[in-house]
């Protein structure tokens, strides 16, 4: 992957950034001090980094002595105010070392909802990159209320990373790989190295937990059939190793049939004795979709915060039918059936819904409440509904 003002978008967990035993709950500071080191490597290179941070309240409460996270919503308010202003001290003085400068930006869902504020939040976040800033974005959880979170970090990053029209976005995770089963509950689950097609993938992202994986990999599921929506691909990794990016940038080159001189991880050096073995990513990387070029319109849809999912029903056959076609049945078809929406949010409100036919995901529709609170397509069909490559593979 050719670094010329190539942007990336990296997402950590809480997992990354704490660690928890005898002595308690503390800073993880080796990993943070891997993860800068990473990004300065990255921007040595060349790339602009995006990081996606999570911790505010984990850092909250080692910040304020509290051995359990908060359970109401005010204290948790609070509390993840008082780690955020921690979190990013620990940042500043990491970056400092590598002489890089952050920016914090703190958003939120109502920053997605308008197209003219989304463009906003994009601009801001181009302007950090211009000026050589590593922009930390987190989700604001000291206002932000129950019924307008985006609920996860891997969601907000993949939002990002569509926002961006990034060149790829990283998810951080406590595990090496996707697998093909719960590989603590199946000894025959094989790990994923490469996912060309997201939305082939036998999991219901609409539910809690997921049979694949561990640490709730349901979510970055969801993320990356986002990010493959929108041409971009998604990596997952060990929060522990942030120097395996470098083995999925190499896969990228390769599959581009470009030359990177980016940094390989030890274990990618130690195995590539042979110009012709092809670079295996360390960890699991969901390929974008080729050729996919989307709008601003669609990008701004497919970045909406998802609010609820609707199945369609009729018509029983969409193949053969044109795009526009397409569009306009399973627009007609969502219409009717957003009276039985399944809200993610607990809360009505604007966003984007995703749209499902025989368990497949095939769009994704904005919509609006209406003066009563009943929730409709958006008055402006070229930007009301984006189709997902699992309906568009029926044309």
């Amino acid at each position: 992957m050719s670094a010329a003002c190539q942007t990336l978008v990296l997402k950590v967990g809480t997992s990354t950034i704490m660690t928890s035993d005898g002595r308690g709950q503390r800073v993880n500071v080796a990993n943070l001090s891997r993860l800068v080191e990473v990004i300065a490597d990255l921007a040595y290179k060349g790339f602009k980094v995006v990081l996606a941070s999570s911790g505010a309240v984990g850092m909250g409460c080692r910040e304020l002595g509290l051995k359990k996270k908060p359970t109401t919503p005010a204290l948790k308010r609070a509390v993840a105010g008082a780690g955020q202003s921690r979190i990013m001290r620990v940042y500043s003085e990491l970056f400092e070392t590598v002489g890089l400068k952050i920016a914090q930006l703190l958003v939120s869902q109502r920053d997605f909802l308008e197209q003219q504020r989304w463009a906003e939040i994009r601009d801001t976040i181009a302007a950090c990159l211009e000026a050589g800033v590593v922009p930390i974005i987190n989700e604001n959880d000291t206002t932000n209320t129950d019924g307008m979170r985006f609920g996860d970090n891997d969601n907000l990053a993949a939002l990002t990373a569509v926002q961006l029209g990034a060149a790829g976005v990283f998810l951080f995770t406590d595990v090496d790989y996707l697998y093909t089963a719960n590989p603590n509950l199946d000894p025959s689950a094989e790990p994923m190295r490469v996912v060309n097609e997201a939305f082939e993938l036998d999991v219901d992202t609409r539910e809690p937990g997921s049979s694949l994986g561990t640490g709730g990999m349901s979510t970055k599921v969801a993320a990356a059939r986002t990010a493959h929506c929108a041409g971009i691909p998604c990596g997952i990794l060990h929060g522990k190793y942030p120097e395996r990016i470098f083995s999925f940038l190499n896969k990228l080159d390769e599959d581009a049939g470009s030359t990177c001189t980016s940094r390989t991880s030890p274990k990618v050096a130690e195995s590539d004795t042979s110009s012709e073995v092809e670079p295996e990513p360390e960890g699991t990387l969901f390929a974008a979709r080729e050729g996919e070029h989307r709008t601003e319109a669609e990008r701004w849809i497919l970045s909406l915060p998802v609010v609820g999912d609707v199945d369609v029903h009729a018509p029983d056959n969409l193949e053969n039918l044109s795009p526009c076609a397409l569009r306009a049945t399973l627009l007609a078809a969502a219409a009717e059936s957003l009276d039985g929406l399944q809200s993610l949010s607990g809360t009505a409100h604007d966003g984007g819904v995703r749209v499902f036919h025989q368990k497949s995901e095939v769009a994704r529709m904005r919509v609006i409440l209406d003066e009563e609170g009943a929730c409709l397509p958006a008055p402006e069909p070229e930007q009301t509904i984006v189709l997902t490559p699992a309906a568009e593979s029926l044309c």
